[in-house]
């Protein structure tokens, strides 16, 4: 049994609507990074239903409205879905070719509509034209899932491989059928199952994309949790996680370990003279110089304020010393301006070397004291354990020792 072509047309045009619709009101529940894809994906939804309406009135309006206005509405939306799909995955949006065959479809609608009538070349050329929009979405989505194995990407990427299968079967079967269209609502089994699809599609593929989008706000959400907002490194949730991991395998294989403790000097004046946005330009330009100097295995992330610590693995005292005076030189000497010219800019540093029976806390802790010794011995240096007075580590053996307790 043969499908009614304008049930299946109007039954898209109504779905369309209903998507539009339905995403303007989610748009809002999505941040600002997702919203220009969203916004172009709706507006492709938008323009396929405006051009499914227009196509179900054929006979009842002039065929430039239902024929040329609405096929090229047609293509024009698909071309935006291709598009918000390339501007999700990081690729260019406005690709010229993309829209040079949203240009050759128009042309072809008008000149086997007007100058050359025929239905079944129309057809077949505007099928042609429709499916080579169709790889520049389908392809980075395959790249997108094989890098990142997600799986909100193959819904969206099987929708557009079906569509593209379904107009590449549509241009060998109109090809090679003698008889060919008449009419474009012509009932023949291909025609049913080309419509279907077409129908279909936009609901299918905007559930894949909904997916994506939700699966990226997921990811944002799970880096936000464990990235510093100012400086884009890792927080002190983080850093602590990565830190205890890193000194349980030291003192599982016996290999030395130091921690850094960075504290910005004179901090509170830059904020008072020069304002807290230039306070945050400093804490930025720590965080990036700092990390242009460390290793691939070394840990890095903000405890808060203008506190930063370096976590080394296989790195004694020595080698946590050389690390910690190249950080403090060149930090001393990157360049920090503001309106009233450049901001002085260094750190004091505070180095603690693993002991037997340490965690993150306790090598904290004694970091915490070799840097307020920094402080106290004027600033913009590096205090190491064997920097401290006799007294001070006794007082700090003590204390490990008590809460080893």
């Amino acid at each position: 049994m043969l499908l009614d072509i304008r049930t299946m047309i109007a039954t898209g045009a109504g779905l369309g609507v209903l998507i539009a619709l339905s995403m303007r009101y989610v748009l809002r529940a999505f941040p600002g990074m997702l919203g220009p894809s969203m916004r172009e994906w709706m507006l492709g939804i938008a323009l396929q239903a405006t051009s499914w309406a227009l196509t179900t009135v054929r006979g009842l309006v002039p065929d430039f409205v239902s024929v040329v206005i609405s096929n090229a509405l047609l293509s024009i939306g698909y071309a935006l879905l291709v598009d918000a799909v390339r501007r999700f995955v990081g690729l260019r949006s406005g690709h010229r070719l993309l829209y040079a065959l949203v240009l050759a479809s128009i042309c072809v609608q008008v000149y086997f509509s007007y100058q050359v009538p025929s239905t079944r070349i129309r057809i077949l050329i505007g099928s042609t034209l429709f499916a080579a929009l169709l790889p520049f979405a389908l392809f980075p989505l395959l790249a997108a899932y094989r890098e990142s194995r997600n799986r909100s990407y193959v819904l969206t990427a099987a929708s557009f491989a079906i569509l593209l299968a379904t107009m590449l079967m549509r241009v060998v079967y109109e090809t090679l059928n003698e008889q060919g269209l008449t009419s474009a609502f012509l009932s023949t089994p291909m025609q049913d199952f080309v419509f279907a699809v077409l129908a279909f599609f936009p609901t299918i593929a905007t559930l894949g994309f909904l997916l994506m989008c939700s699966s990226r706000l997921y990811e944002e959400l799970e880096r936000q949790a464990c990235v510093d907002s100012l400086t884009g490194i890792n927080n002190r949730r983080t850093v602590t996680v990565m830190a205890t991991t890193a000194i349980a395998a030291a003192h599982r294989h016996g290999q030395p370990l130091a921690v850094l403790l960075i504290d910005a000097d004179h901090f509170k004046h830059i904020n008072d003279v020069h304002g807290h946005e230039v306070g945050d330009e400093a804490l930025q330009l720590i965080s990036a110089t700092v990390q242009t100097e460390l290793r691939s295995e070394d840990l890095f992330g903000r405890l808060g304020g203008e506190e930063f610590v370096v976590v080394l693995p296989a790195a004694d005292e020595v080698a946590a010393r050389s690390n910690a005076e190249r950080l403090r030189t060149n930090i001393e000497q990157a360049e920090l301006r503001a309106a009233h010219g450049t901001v002085p800019l260094c750190v004091s540093i505070g180095i603690a070397v693993i002991r037997a029976g340490d965690d993150f806390a306790a090598l904290l802790r004694r970091a915490d004291q070799a840097m307020y010794e920094a402080k106290r011995s004027g600033r913009n240096r590096v205090v190491g354990p064997s920097d401290l007075p006799l007294s001070q580590l006794a007082v700090d053996e003590a204390r490990d020792a008590q809460a080893a307790v």
